[in-house]
């Protein structure tokens, strides 16, 4: 039975290591430490577009948060997506949730369930508006970037 242990420690490292390359490259990111309207433009190429969130929030009450993303290539919007940081995960690394009667605080890296697919590649302005549409009580954002990955 000993002779296992060696072995389940490969799988659920070669398991591990296909996981996170499956999750795919960063590409780039769009920071954010307050509500507001970013971009910047990077080489994104033909195919799906994955959107992570890096985020270090607390607040108090019910809060819904979003990203408002848009995606342009030669001045031409070609793809949009709405994601929820504070919302479920596809994957979380070091992700800590912390809720306290209504004091609510999140921090990790996480994959958002949303993303966007590219006809072609190229220069892509990454568009992003990160905004409370239901406003807690107070609010601190000490990180929310946005993190585009391919």
């Amino acid at each position: 039975m000993t002779a296992l242990k060696p072995l389940g420690r490969v799988l659920v490292s070669a398991w591990l290591a296909v996981s996170l390359v499956a999750c795919g490259r960063q590409v780039g990111r769009v920071p954010f430490s307050s509500e507001g309207t970013k971009s910047t433009t990077l080489p994104l190429a033909a195919g799906n577009v994955a959107f992570w969130t890096d985020l270090d929030v607390a607040y108090e009450g019910p809060a819904t948060l979003s990203y408002q993303i848009e995606l342009s290539q030669a001045g031409h919007q070609v793809a949009t997506a709405s994601c929820d940081p504070l919302g479920k995960k596809s994957v979380e690394l070091g992700w800590v949730n912390i809720a306290r009667s209504s004091f609510r605080s999140q921090r990790g890296h996480g994959k958002m369930l949303c993303g966007a697919s590219l006809a072609k590649g190229g220069p892509t302005v990454v568009a992003a508006t990160l905004a409370f549409s239901a406003p807690p009580l107070t609010a601190t954002i000490n990180r929310a970037d946005l993190v585009v990955k391919q």
